[in-house]
């Protein structure tokens, strides 16, 4: 019975700890209570494409396409390597200034973030 309980526990602990295929999340991680915003990046397109946020903010991308995608720093501070979709991936602003992005697969996809 004891090996029955044990072995529930570490299947339930193993749903809640390891993420689900395809749920792959990249970047620095955020530490302690943060306010994390999204940008979904659908039909070619991040979403919003400016956004203004306050330092220390955790941008999260999330690839809702069909298409594969990235985001990446114009002046290489990020570069979140190739997103298939359902992938996320996430950086933490601690500088002021405003900061360009685009897909490096798909030229047109640019965005701004902008942090006060």
């Amino acid at each position: 019975m004891r090996s029955s309980v044990r072995c529930l526990a570490v299947a339930l602990a193993l749903l809640v700890l390891v993420p689900p295929v395809g749920a792959r999340e990249r970047g620095n991680e955020p530490r302690g209570a943060t306010a994390v915003v999204r940008v979904r990046i659908v039909d070619n397109a991040f979403r919003p494409r400016n956004l203004s946020i306050a330092r220390g903010t955790v941008v999260r991308w999330v690839n809702r396409g069909d298409r594969s995608h990235t985001t990446t720093s114009d002046t290489s501070i990020w570069d979140s390597n190739t997103l298939s979709p359902g992938e996320a991936f996430r950086r933490r602003f601690r500088r002021l200034g405003s900061f360009d992005y685009h897909c490096m697969i798909h030229s047109g996809m640019t965005a701004t973030i902008t942090v006060t």
